[in-house]
């Protein structure tokens, strides 16, 4: 994604320099529980993510019938400064 900013030309895209943080990966339980509200519970921020999977799979071992996750992802993203437009 590219856009003008006082008349410099900056992008913005993924960071896949030897420097830039690792993408992570959790999960967030997403179930209701009996008073309608969501249980909340995530898994810490793993770079692996088969590791993150893992944690799902302990929370329902934990609590029978929490079956709806939703993943979060932090991918490193960096602005690019291009020349004058």
């Amino acid at each position: 994604m590219s856009r003008l900013l006082g008349l410099i030309n900056w992008t913005l895209r993924p960071d896949r320099d030897a420097d830039a943080p690792e993408t992570t990966h959790r999960f967030r339980c997403l179930t209701l529980k009996d008073d309608d509200t969501e249980c909340g519970a995530e898994g810490k921020p793993v770079t692996d993510l088969k590791a993150a999977q893992d944690w799902t799979f302990a929370h329902l071992r934990e609590n029978s019938g929490h079956t709806s996750f939703a993943e979060i992802v932090e991918r490193p993203w960096v602005m690019w400064r291009g020349g004058r437009a």
